[in-house]
């Protein structure tokens, strides 16, 4: 959560259930008039349900009963490489419509200000996803 930070974001956890099993869950971020759709994971069990769709719609729905005038479906492959480990992300993103902005990435709130240096060493060493 972003309370008792410097964080300005409004954070929401939206969740999709059938029979009171969890199938798919997402982070909203809602920053000025921008909300973002910040991370999201998925169940293997139902695929067929679609639950992923459920969040998106409700994400996108309260972006905009909070004033939002953006929603940014955030990262995806930098191109539709069905090779790119991140392609899944590109075909399920791409699918709502809109249009694609690349943009300069993210930046961090630190909240211990004395272990950050290595937290950003570590991730910089790390076998993440980086485009050169």
């Amino acid at each position: 959560m972003a309370r008792n930070t410097l964080s300005p974001a409004e954070v929401y956890l939206l969740i999709a259930e059938h029979d009171s099993q969890p199938l798919a869950a997402m982070f909203l971020v809602i920053t000025g008039n921008m909300g973002t759709y910040l991370y999201g994971a998925s169940s293997s069990q139902k695929r067929n349900f679609m639950a992923t769709c459920a969040p998106q719609w409700k994400a996108i729905s309260l972006a905009k009963e909070r004033g939002c005038a953006e929603y940014d479906m955030f990262v995806i492959s930098p191109n539709p490489d069905p090779g790119h480990p991140m392609y899944g992300l590109y075909r399920f993103k791409t699918g709502f419509g809109g249009q694609i902005y690349h943009t300069m990435g993210c930046w961090d709130y630190p909240l211990k200000e004395d272990v950050y240096p290595f937290f950003t060493a570590l991730e910089l060493n790390s076998q993440g996803y980086h485009i050169n």
